[in-house]
């Protein structure tokens, strides 16, 4: 991992700072990262896109949520944060983290837990493709 990431993630993860609190989903982890954007999404969820040595092109390598969008304070266990993260049902503080946690496993099925504290993974890397059944319009 690369020194910018890992500040990237004592900022984010001291609970002294200023910065509020994050929930890490890692998507996919780079072996040799070359470089990496951070992206703000709605309600302050944060993005990073990276760029692998190996492969071409931008991925998406993880996702921050903040834990106040949960409604859940910095000391809360990594079980109650998980039991947020797969059930986005039980969300009603913020509805955009709502829906972005559901496209989430959509998307890569399920969260598991990592073993640092509030750090989690996906269960697949790579997207589940959506099939489209029935007759489909030309250009669609």
């Amino acid at each position: 991992m690369s020194k910018r990431l890992e500040e990237f993630y004592k900022k984010i993860h001291d609970k002294n700072s200023k910065i509020p609190e994050y929930a890490s989903i890692i998507i996919k982890p780079g072996k040799k990262l070359l470089d990496f954007k951070i992206k703000k999404e709605e309600s302050n969820i944060l993005k990073i896109i990276a760029h692998d040595q190996k492969s071409s092109g931008w991925f998406l390598h993880s996702v921050h949520i903040p834990l106040k969008n949960l409604g859940l304070s910095y000391d809360s266990k990594d079980k109650e944060i998980l039991e947020y993260l797969s059930n986005p049902n039980k969300i009603t503080k913020s509805k955009p983290t709502k829906e972005y946690i559901e496209d989430i496993l959509r998307k890569y099925i399920d969260i598991l837990p990592e073993k640092k504290k509030h750090f989690f993974r996906t269960e697949r890397f790579k997207k589940k493709k959506e099939f489209r059944t029935g007759a489909q319009l030309k250009g669609f």
